[in-house]
């Protein structure tokens, strides 16, 4: 792996993080007191998730992450649209504190089998974006999400390959049987389905070499379609070709290069994290982004800029 600084896991990643709508006057329950976290210890959660507060309820777990426990019963409520938010809300929180998360695994976990085609989209989306890096869960719930990879629903079908992508960064071992249906999804899928197995397929295979050839040049064509958002999981594997097959890449470093200059900030820390793989195995691959990597080293995002610094010292 490479010894740059960026978490693979940056809010690209996380699909569909928006905040959900409420009700109007919905600020005044938290945003008015003086004394926020002692309050946030007293708030009822069950009060504001039967009135409809969501984003106060994400903004009080945020402040007391302790209490994300305390949602398990919530997420067995039979209002099927009030847990698909309520599941919303514990990927985004659980994505900041997945030890807090880890104690409602089993309850996010049964929801991947619920009857409704959007509560196992939204379980299959807080569980591939909170949780993914415990080892013993992530098996357990891989059956689940590889089963809702053919559900009827195309947003449920994308949420799991995010999340078998994501597993599948940290346990290639257990995603690399998904491999021939991402692919499938790729050919055969509409926009927001290729574009979750494109990031799916880049992610198990920066992680999983042995897989490369075969993903790679299926990665490249896709990523001329994919909108800028989703391509993280295929700028990844860019990095990992390179360090074993960079032959395989170098007529496609171009490509690259032209994600320095995207208006999507997440969309340049992976292509300089690539960069910068790439360099660690072949130098002479990258020069040619010297000069962009030069201007990125001066911005005022200390991560990107520690990231292209560490690419221009290995070039």
């Amino acid at each position: 792996m490479s010894p740059l600084l960026l978490d693979p896991r940056v809010r690209a990643d996380l699909g569909q993080s928006v905040m959900v709508d409420e009700p109007a006057g919905a600020g005044v329950l938290i945003q008015t007191m003086s004394n926020r976290d002692e309050i946030s210890r007293r708030v009822n959660l069950s009060e504001l998730f039967i009135s409809g507060h969501f984003g106060e309820i994400e903004r009080l777990l945020h402040a007391n992450p302790g209490r994300i426990p305390e949602v398990a019963p919530l997420l067995q409520s039979p209002e099927s649209d009030s847990v698909c938010s309520l599941l919303q809300v514990v990927g985004r929180v659980g994505f900041d504190y997945p030890q807090e998360v880890f104690p409602i695994l089993p309850v996010i976990a049964a929801l991947l089998d619920h009857p409704d085609p959007y509560v196992r989209g939204d379980a299959a989306y807080a569980f591939g974006t909170a949780v993914f890096t415990y080892r013993e869960p992530a098996a357990a719930a891989v059956p689940l999400l590889r089963v809702l990879l053919d559900d009827d629903l195309i947003q449920a079908r994308a949420d799991a390959a995010r999340a078998l992508g994501n597993i599948g960064f940290y346990h290639p071992e257990l995603a690399r049987a998904a491999v021939p249906r991402l692919l499938a999804m790729l050919d055969d899928g509409n926009d927001e389905e290729r574009e979750a197995a494109a990031h799916a397929l880049g992610k198990i295979g920066a992680n999983s070499p042995e897989l490369l050839p075969e993903i790679f040049p299926r990665l490249v064509r896709e990523l001329e379609k994919t909108h800028e958002a989703s391509c993280s999981g295929i700028l990844l594997a860019f990095g990992s070709v390179g360090q074993h097959f960079p032959e395989l890449v170098r007529k496609h470093i171009p490509k690259l290069l032209k994600f320095l200059r995207s208006e999507n900030p997440d969309t340049v820390r992976y292509a300089v994290l690539a960069l910068g793989n790439l360099a660690t195995a072949n130098s002479a691959l990258v020069r040619d982004a010297r000069p962009e990597l030069e201007r990125l080293a001066k911005s005022t995002d200390l991560e990107l800029s520690a990231n292209a610094q560490m690419a221009l010292s290995l070039l």
